[in-house]
């Protein structure tokens, strides 16, 4: 369901969207935008996990779990369905993470809005950016 939620949300922004037939690529999504086609891995979360939201950053559910290549996946696009918040975040911030927590309500631990800055970050597939502009 938040792979559809996705094509809605990217549609109603002006991106073109592609689905690949069949379950065999480890992307969910290609989005096109400004002439690149873009990889999205697509994922969503219903649960708190203690005050955020954990969301799995890698693939498989047996054992080693494999992680996302920058050849395989260029952004994940995490959907928080309660918070109805997505965050877009490059392949090279969850290159080394097995999970990420999303805090969309805040939070006061050190360093737990470390993903905060790619909430709603569309415009990083506009760019096709590895990371988020500054303000």
């Amino acid at each position: 369901m938040a792979e559809l939620i996705f094509v809605v949300k990217a549609i109603s922004m002006g991106f073109a969207v592609l689905k690949p037939y069949g379950d065999s690529e480890p992307y969910d999504l290609v989005v096109e935008a400004n002439g690149r086609l873009l990889r999205i891995q697509v994922k969503s979360v219903f649960t708190t996990a203690r005050w955020g939201y954990s969301v799995v950053a890698v693939r498989g559910h047996g054992r080693p779990v494999v992680q996302y290549s920058a050849q395989e996946v260029d952004f994940m696009a995490a959907y928080v369905v309660p918070h109805d918040a997505w965050y877009i975040v490059p392949h090279s911030a969850i290159v080394s993470c097995t999970q990420i927590l999303l805090y969309p309500e805040g939070t006061k631990r050190s360093g737990g809005a470390r993903f905060e800055k790619y909430r709603e970050a569309w415009h990083l597939l506009r760019l096709g950016a590895a990371r988020p502009t500054q303000p």
